[in-house]
C-alpha cells in the first residue's frame, strides 16, 4: 500500500493573551570536538559526537550540568583500546547499556562504555567500511543503521561487542531509521517506509509507504501513540498510527530554519531547528509552538532528560530547561551581523530584532556597541511578547572592523547578551565580485562548470567534503 499525505494548513487566532517561549539557559560548553552531529543520553550519561575533535562524554547526575569526563578520539584502524590519532569523523550515536554504536566515515564503530571516563575502543562492525553511514537506532537486541544506497542494517546485538548480521532492508537513499513496538519506521529520502518484525524469528514484513512533502530527516515516537516526522525546511509533521496500520496526518508546522533531528519531552516534542530550539505541543489536533530558543549556534541534534533539552551545535553543547520562567526572557533574531564591503566614509545599515519571551517585563541596564565604525539606535524596555527592532549603522573607516553589539539587563539566565557585528573582515565579503573559475561537473551533469558563463544569472554552488 502507498498513500500520499498532504500538508495542512492550520488557521489559529491568537486571543488576548501572550504564550512565554522561554527556556532557561543552564550551563554551556566549548569541548574539544567541533563539527558535533548528534547527541545521546543513557541514564546520567550525555555523549556528544563530533567528526573534528572526536566523542564528548558528560556526566549529567545533576542535569543542570556538564560535568565533562573525557574527550575520546577514535583511531582510524579501528583496534582495541582508548585513544588513538583520530580521523574517523563520527556521525551518529547510540547507547546500549555498557556500550555504544557510532556511525564513522571507517564503519560502525562499537565501544565500551561501563566506564565513561575512560570508554574503550572494540573495533568495527565488520563489512561497514565500504559505506556512506547515518542515522541508527536499538530495539532490544537489534541495531539498525541507515546507510544511504546501502539501505538498512539490522543486526543481532544479544552479545554487544560481538553484532551478528541479520539482513538488510534496500533503499534508494535512507537518512534514518527508528524502531518501536515491533515497528520499523525508515526515512528514505521522502518516503517513509514501514515493516514489522517478527522479534521471534528476525523476519521482517513489509507494511506500507508513506510519501512525505520533503526529505526526511528523523523520526521518533512519544507514549501516546504519535509519531513525529522531521522534513527539514517543511518543519515537523505529527501522525497517529491508529489501528492495523492506518495512519493519518495529524498536523504539520512549518519552523522557522530546517527541522533536522527530534527528541521526546514528556508530551511535547522538542525539535533542533538549525538556528535555534523549539518545543512543540498537539492541543485539540493543532501543533502550538510552546517553548523557543535561538541558541546562537547551529543546533545540529538534540537529546532530552526530564525537562532538560541538551543542545549539541556546531562546536558547543548548551543546557535548557523548558518550563514556567518568571522573569523577562531575550532572545536575539540573530547574534551575528555581517555586513557587504562598505567604501570607505560610506555607511550599510542592518537590523536586529530583540524580544522578550518571558513573563515580565524587560528592563535594560546599558546597550551599546564596542567598536566606534558602528552605531545602534536606542533600545527600550520591553514587555512580554513585545518585540523592539534595532538599526545598527556601519561607517567604513578601516579594514577589518569587527565588535559587538552588547546587551545588559534583567534577563536572569543571560544578563548579558551580545551580536558580533563585522565590516569589511579581511578576507571574503558579501557583495564582494567573485573570482572566475571553472571546475570539473562531477555529479547531476557532465563537462566543466565556468563561472563566467552566467554572468547576470543566480548560482548556487553546493560543496561537500568527501569522507
Amino acid at each position: 500500500m502507498r498513500f500520499w499525505i498532504k500538508s495542512i494548513i492550520s488557521v489559529c487566532f491568537l486571543l488576548n493573551f501572550i504564550v512565554p517561549l522561554n527556556l532557561t539557559l543552564h550551563d554551556y560548553d566549548n569541548p574539544s570536538a567541533s563539527h558535533i552531529l548528534d547527541a545521546d543520553i543513557q541514564e546520567d550519561l550525555l555523549i556528544i559526537s563530533g567528526m573534528v575533535g572526536g566523542i564528548e562524554f558528560y556526566d549529567i547526575s545533576n542535569p543542570e550540568i556538564l560535568n565533562h569526563l573525557t574527550s575520546f578520539n577514535l583511531s582510524s584502524g579501528g583496534g582495541g583500546g582508548g585513544g588513538g590519532g583520530g580521523g574517523a569523523k563520527p556521525n551518529c550515536i547510540k547507547a546500549f547499556g555498557d556500550y555504544a554504536y557510532v556511525t564513522t566515515k571507517n564503519g560502525v564503530a562499537i565501544l565500551n562504555i561501563s566506564n565513561p571516563s575512560n570508554p574503550q575502543s572494540l573495533g568495527y562492525i565488520s563489512g561497514t567500511s565500504n559505506m556512506i553511514l547515518e542515522n541508527l537506532d536499538i530495539y532490544n537486541n537489534i541495531l539498525a543503521i541507515a546507510a544511504h544506497e546501502d539501505g538498512v542494517l539490522f543486526y543481532d546485538i544479544s552479545n554487544p561487542s560481538n553484532p551478528q548480521s541479520i539482513t538488510t532492508i534496500p533503499t534508494e537513499n535512507s537518512w534514518t531509521v527508528y524502531m518501536e513496538n515491533s515497528t520499523i519506521f525508515i526515512g528514505d529520502e521522502s518516503s517513509l517506509v514501514m515493516y514489522s518484525i517478527n522479534e521471534l524469528t528476525n523476519e521482517f514484513y513489509y507494511i506500507l509507504t508513506l510519501d512525505m512533502p520533503n526529505s526526511i530527516k528523523d523520526i521518533i515516537g512519544d507514549n501516546y501513540g504519535l509519531l513525529y516526522v522531521a522534513l527539514g525546511t517543511d518543519g515537523v509533521m505529527a501522525l497517529n498510527l491508529g489501528t492495523n496500520f492506518s495512519p493519518s496526518i495529524i498536523d504539520t508546522y512549518n519552523t522557522s530554519a530546517l527541522a533536522n533531528r527530534l527528541a521526546i519531552l514528556g508530551s511535547k516534542v522538542a525539535v533542533s531547528d538549525w538556528d535555534d530550539i523549539e518545543i512543540l505541543e498537539i492541543n485539540n489536533g493543532i501543533f502550538e509552538k510552546v517553548g523557543y530558543k535561538n541558541t546562537t549556534r547551529r543546533t545540529m541534534a538534540i537529546a532530552t532528560k526530564e525537562n532538560y533539552i541538551y543542545s549539541a551545535e556546531w562546536a558547543s553543547v548548551q543546557i535548557f530547561e523548558f518550563g514556567e520562567v518568571l522573569g523577562s526572557d531575550i532572545d536575539l533574531s540573530t547574534y551575528e551581523l555581517n555586513y557587504p564591503f562598505v567604501e570607505n566614509g560610506d555607511s550599510y545599515t542592518l537590523s536586529l530584532d530583540v524580544t522578550n519571551n518571558g513573563n515580565s517585563t524587560f528592563i535594560l541596564n546599558e546597550a551599546y556597541v564596542t567598536n566606534s565604525e558602528f552605531s545602534a539606535t536606542q533600545l527600550s524596555n520591553l514587555n512580554p511578547g513585545e518585540t523592539q527592532t534595532i538599526e545598527i549603522n556601519y561607517t567604513a573607516d578601516a579594514v577589518n572592523a569587527s565588535g559587538s553589539y552588547r546587551i545588559y539587563s534583567n534577563d536572569p539566565d543571560e544578563p548579558e547578551i551580545l551580536c558580533e557585528t563585522n565590516g569589511n573582515i579581511i578576507g571574503a565579503n558579501i557583495g564582494d565580485q567573485a573570482p572566475d573559475f571553472n571546475l570539473n561537473i562531477v555529479a547531476n551533469g557532465s563537462g566543466n562548470f565556468q563561472l563566467s558563463d552566467y554572468l547576470g544569472e543566480v548560482v548556487v554552488l553546493a560543496f561537500f567534503a568527501p569522507n
